[in-house]
Protein backbone atom coordinates (compact mmCIF):
# COMPACT_ATOMS: atom_id res chain seq x y z
CA UNK A 1 0.00 0.00 0.00
CA UNK A 2 1.72 3.23 -1.02
CA UNK A 3 1.37 6.70 1.30
CA UNK A 4 -1.80 7.99 -0.61
CA UNK A 5 -3.68 5.26 0.10
CA UNK A 6 -2.69 4.74 3.48
CA UNK A 7 -3.90 8.27 3.89
CA UNK A 8 -7.39 7.99 2.32
CA UNK A 9 -7.89 4.65 4.49
CA UNK A 10 -6.86 6.61 7.68
CA UNK A 11 -9.28 9.53 6.82
CA UNK A 12 -11.95 7.31 5.98
CA UNK A 13 -11.60 5.68 9.27
CA UNK A 14 -11.27 8.64 11.27
CA UNK A 15 -14.81 9.84 9.67
CA UNK A 16 -16.56 6.41 9.97
CA UNK A 17 -15.44 6.79 13.66
CA UNK A 18 -17.00 10.27 14.04
CA UNK A 19 -20.24 9.43 12.71
CA UNK A 20 -20.74 6.53 14.54
CA UNK A 21 -20.02 8.00 17.58
CA UNK A 22 -23.01 8.67 19.89
CA UNK A 23 -23.73 12.39 20.89
CA UNK A 24 -23.48 13.45 24.39
CA UNK A 25 -27.04 15.36 24.14
CA UNK A 26 -29.07 12.36 22.60
CA UNK A 27 -27.62 10.21 25.73
CA UNK A 28 -29.94 12.41 27.97
CA UNK A 29 -33.04 13.26 28.20
CA UNK A 30 -33.90 16.62 28.14
CA UNK A 31 -35.46 17.82 31.60
CA UNK A 32 -38.89 18.31 32.09
CA UNK A 33 -40.42 22.04 32.38
CA UNK A 34 -41.01 22.75 36.11
CA UNK A 35 -44.28 24.15 35.14
CA UNK A 36 -46.71 24.46 32.96
CA UNK A 37 -46.31 27.37 30.08
CA UNK A 38 -48.86 30.28 29.96
CA UNK A 39 -51.62 30.26 27.99
CA UNK A 40 -51.48 30.45 24.51
CA UNK A 41 -52.06 33.51 22.57
CA UNK A 42 -55.65 33.26 21.02
CA UNK A 43 -53.89 33.19 18.05
CA UNK A 44 -52.18 29.85 18.28
CA UNK A 45 -53.78 26.44 19.33
CA UNK A 46 -53.29 22.75 19.48
CA UNK A 47 -56.47 21.16 17.85
CA UNK A 48 -55.76 17.13 18.58
CA UNK A 49 -57.53 15.17 15.55
CA UNK A 50 -56.50 11.61 17.39
CA UNK A 51 -55.30 10.00 20.28
CA UNK A 52 -54.53 5.99 20.49
CA UNK A 53 -52.33 3.72 22.13
CA UNK A 54 -49.98 1.96 19.47
CA UNK A 55 -47.54 -0.73 19.07
CA UNK A 56 -48.90 -3.12 22.17
CA UNK A 57 -49.84 -0.36 24.37
CA UNK A 58 -45.67 0.86 24.63
CA UNK A 59 -46.54 4.48 22.57
CA UNK A 60 -49.33 6.55 22.63
CA UNK A 61 -49.71 8.34 18.98
CA UNK A 62 -51.13 11.74 18.29
CA UNK A 63 -52.38 13.59 15.08
CA UNK A 64 -52.78 17.12 15.38
CA UNK A 65 -53.04 20.43 13.62
CA UNK A 66 -51.82 23.32 14.58
CA UNK A 67 -53.55 26.50 13.99
CA UNK A 68 -52.41 30.47 13.59
CA UNK A 69 -48.88 28.87 13.84
CA UNK A 70 -46.58 30.33 11.31
CA UNK A 71 -44.64 27.46 11.22
CA UNK A 72 -44.53 24.23 13.19
CA UNK A 73 -40.69 22.98 14.22
CA UNK A 74 -40.73 19.81 16.30
CA UNK A 75 -37.12 20.51 17.02
CA UNK A 76 -37.66 24.03 18.74
CA UNK A 77 -40.73 23.34 19.94
CA UNK A 78 -41.50 21.70 23.28
CA UNK A 79 -44.08 18.67 23.09
CA UNK A 80 -45.34 16.43 26.11
CA UNK A 81 -48.46 14.33 26.81
CA UNK A 82 -49.31 14.93 30.53
CA UNK A 83 -51.67 12.30 32.28
CA UNK A 84 -54.46 14.15 33.99
CA UNK A 85 -54.82 12.17 36.89
CA UNK A 86 -51.06 12.29 37.84
CA UNK A 87 -49.58 14.87 36.56
CA UNK A 88 -47.03 13.08 35.30
CA UNK A 89 -45.59 13.99 31.77
CA UNK A 90 -44.52 11.92 28.57
CA UNK A 91 -41.58 12.96 26.00
CA UNK A 92 -41.37 12.47 22.68
CA UNK A 93 -39.56 9.08 22.16
CA UNK A 94 -36.40 9.57 21.02
CA UNK A 95 -33.63 7.29 19.33
CA UNK A 96 -29.82 7.98 20.16
CA UNK A 97 -28.11 7.56 16.77
CA UNK A 98 -31.25 9.48 15.17
CA UNK A 99 -32.83 12.06 17.56
CA UNK A 100 -36.59 13.09 17.54
CA UNK A 101 -38.05 10.70 14.81
CA UNK A 102 -41.30 10.71 16.18
CA UNK A 103 -42.77 13.89 14.55
CA UNK A 104 -43.63 13.97 11.14
CA UNK A 105 -46.21 15.15 8.59
CA UNK A 106 -49.56 13.17 7.23
CA UNK A 107 -48.98 12.48 3.52
CA UNK A 108 -52.19 14.11 1.83
CA UNK A 109 -53.51 16.21 4.54
CA UNK A 110 -52.29 19.94 4.96
CA UNK A 111 -50.55 20.69 8.10
CA UNK A 112 -51.62 17.67 10.09
CA UNK A 113 -48.51 16.06 11.76
CA UNK A 114 -48.14 12.81 13.89
CA UNK A 115 -46.21 12.29 16.98
CA UNK A 116 -44.85 9.31 19.36
CA UNK A 117 -45.00 9.30 22.83
CA UNK A 118 -43.70 6.44 24.69
CA UNK A 119 -45.90 5.02 27.12
CA UNK A 120 -43.49 4.24 30.20
CA UNK A 121 -44.41 0.64 31.88
CA UNK A 122 -48.20 1.05 30.61
CA UNK A 123 -49.41 3.89 32.78
CA UNK A 124 -51.42 5.08 30.35
CA UNK A 125 -54.74 3.27 29.46
CA UNK A 126 -57.71 3.47 27.45
CA UNK A 127 -59.91 5.73 28.79
CA UNK A 128 -56.86 7.63 30.32
CA UNK A 129 -57.32 12.03 30.73
CA UNK A 130 -54.66 13.38 28.82
CA UNK A 131 -53.30 16.86 28.00
CA UNK A 132 -51.41 17.43 24.33
CA UNK A 133 -48.59 20.27 24.91
CA UNK A 134 -47.39 21.76 22.01
CA UNK A 135 -45.17 24.87 22.75
CA UNK A 136 -47.13 27.46 24.50
CA UNK A 137 -50.08 25.77 22.85
CA UNK A 138 -52.32 22.81 24.49
CA UNK A 139 -55.51 20.87 24.56
CA UNK A 140 -57.05 19.68 27.63
CA UNK A 141 -59.09 16.80 28.82
CA UNK A 142 -58.46 14.38 25.72
CA UNK A 143 -59.30 10.68 26.11
CA UNK A 144 -56.93 8.26 25.41
CA UNK A 145 -58.35 5.62 22.63
CA UNK A 146 -58.19 1.87 21.74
Amino acid sequence: MDRNSRLILLTVTLFLFASCSAKKEALVPSPPPSSYPPSPPSSQRVEVAELRLAANREFVGVRFRMIGADRFDPEATEIYLVDESTGEKFSVVRLQRIGRIAEFRVPGEKDVHHIMFRNREGKLKIGSRVTVVVGPARQEHLLVQQ
